[in-house]
């Protein structure tokens, strides 16, 4: 056997050692000099990871039966009917939750890859948020909620990305964004409040000079959007008259605050009518077993009811407000975080380990209240005061502004229209929150990413 000479055992470990330089100096080139590739791919493989770890995602009874209608092509106006006629057409592709997943998952790390690409010095952090569990948890359900406010938070990013790169989206992207939206808006009765504020952001986006008039566009847009998702409503679904629940819900708080009865009499003559039952069935959690009785679809009995409610509200106000506090109290303190016992059948066998461990562990108190709303209600509304205070000052602060008032607003509202409290409601203020964070973020030392100094 023939052993290199120390000539060629000098240069044999100079061109080993040149290559070693040579890929180090490439993959910080890619790091530095390109930092979307980088960014682009951390999103990617989450996406995968989470598809390939909670497949096919977790359904609720209400998208079982928004999908049941997706799939018989016949729409009831009781859930909006966008995210069962996309089940519908995700059913000719294939059977079953796991399409609608995807695609709730696509919109979300589609949100998460524009934020880290806006936020480039502070990607990092960026991407703790995505897998924070107030954030991320509801990512494993597949709920119209969540449609909405992925559609929504996606709709965030976009506008947050343009504003900071001082960039002018292509007309694709931009029409991307129209479209997603409208599906967004249309996909839960709620998106009303939020809708507003989102348009306003765009129009404040579109505006090249300091007047006013973006709130005009901003406005008028508002009520094209709106306009269109009414006429989808009721041009695919038929009437359930479900607004009369929230009325129902009302009088029968008001008439628990009073100890006396002020439902219409086509209710207190119906055979099956108990008010010490009634009374019993009335909680902040779950309504239906308690309004789904009295509910009716005749239309006079309809109007007895409406304005048997306004009578009640305007003449027994102080019982009104305290029945809707309760339920608004409820709603601030829910904890996304439910017991074992709770959610037992929901979810698969290895997460209600979990939660048992974490519930015997003795830190499931603290757990459920850091994934209640009300934990991050105040400083929110800093947030909120900080971004109009600073409003011209730089596009972070426009967008601080806004995210966080379309959450906000919405949850607000609930202390008016909501018919229970459940966590999933305050998702989209919880969400826009926290991603919100990287806005006032600085960094000190120079990033990972670009090799800049942020201050």
């Amino acid at each position: 056997m023939n052993f290199p000479c120390a000539a060629q055992t000098k240069l044999l470990t100079s061109c080993v050692s040149h290559r070693t330089l040579f890929y180090r100096e490439f993959l910080g080139s890619l790091i530095v000099q390109r930092p979307s590739a980088v960014i682009i791919l951390f999103p990617f493989f989450s996406f995968i990871l989470c598809a390939f770890l909670f497949w096919p995602g977790l359904m609720r009874p209400d998208s079982l039966v928004q999908m049941q209608q997706g799939i018989a092509g016949s729409f009831s106006d009781h859930h909006p009917p966008m995210m069962s006629f996309v089940f519908g057409l995700f059913d000719k592709l294939f059977r079953g939750s796991g399409p609608m997943f995807l695609f709730h998952l696509a919109l979300y790390w589609g949100a998460v890859s524009l934020f880290a690409r806006a936020e480039i010095h502070k990607a990092k952090w960026v991407y703790w948020i995505a897998f924070l569990p107030p954030v991320f948890a509801y990512q494993l359900l597949v709920l119209k909620d969540i449609s909405f406010v992925n559609a929504y938070l996606f709709c965030a990013a976009w506008l947050h990305f343009y504003s900071m790169r001082d960039l002018s989206p292509s007309l694709l992207s931009l029409l991307g964004w129209l479209v997603i939206a409208f599906y967004g808006t249309c996909c839960t009765y709620q998106a009303i409040i939020a809708l507003p504020w989102l348009c306003l952001w765009f129009a404040k986006f579109y505006s090249s000079d300091r007047s006013k008039k973006w709130m005009i566009t901003g406005l008028v847009m508002f009520g094209v959007i709106m306009a269109g998702a009414e006429t989808f409503n009721r041009t695919m679904s038929t009437p359930s008259n479900r607004s009369q629940h929230t009325k129902l819900y009302d009088l029968t708080g008001i008439s628990a605050q009073l100890n006396d009865p002020i439902f219409p009499e086509y209710i207190k003559q119906n055979t099956t009518y108990d008010f010490e039952q009634i009374k019993e069935l009335y909680n902040a959690n779950r309504v239906d077993d308690l309004t789904y009785p009295m509910a009716t679809n005749a239309q006079d009995q309809l109007d007895v009811l409406y304005s048997t409610w306004i009578r009640a509200v305007f003449f027994h106000p102080i019982a009104y407000l305290k029945h809707r506090w309760s339920l608004f109290y409820q709603q601030l303190t829910v904890s996304l975080l439910k017991k074992p016992s709770d959610i037992k059948g929901e979810v698969s066998p290895p997460v209600l380990k979990i939660l048992g461990w974490v519930e015997s562990s003795g830190v499931f108190t603290l757990a459920s209240w850091l994934m209640a709303y009300i934990v991050y209600f105040f400083i929110q509304l800093a947030y909120i005061a900080k971004g109009y205070k600073q409003f011209n000052e730089h596009p972070k602060y426009v967008s601080l502004f806004f995210q966080n008032i379309m959450g906000m607003s919405l949850v607000l509202s609930l202390f008016f229209i909501a018919g229970a409290a459940e966590a999933r409601y305050a998702y989209i203020a919880i969400a826009m929150f926290h991603f919100s964070h990287p806005f006032l973020l600085h960094e000190a030392k120079p990033s990972r990413f670009t090799g800049r100094r942020f201050g």
